[in-house]
């Protein structure tokens, strides 16, 4: 095997060993972002239902804590 070769394939399996950001992570930089920028103005304008946006976001963030963006089937 080639040393180039070698390389590459290195290269595959480190890439291939990185958890997958989670879309809040690759759109707002972070999940909190998401909530500072999105969901708080929503709130406060009326936009968004405040009561329902709790049960939201506690889902959604203990998504982003399980780590559900990293299972296979979410890619």
């Amino acid at each position: 095997m080639s040393i180039r070769a070698l390389s590459r394939r290195v290269k595959r399996l480190e890439t291939g060993a990185k958890p997958t950001p989670s879309p809040f992570t690759l759109w707002f930089g972070s999940f909190d972002a998401w909530v500072e920028q999105e969901v708080l103005p929503g709130i406060e304008s009326g936009a968004l239902e405040a009561d329902d946006m709790i049960v939201i976001v506690a889902a959604l963030r203990a998504w982003e804590l399980a780590g559900v963006w990293n299972v296979d089937h979410a890619r």
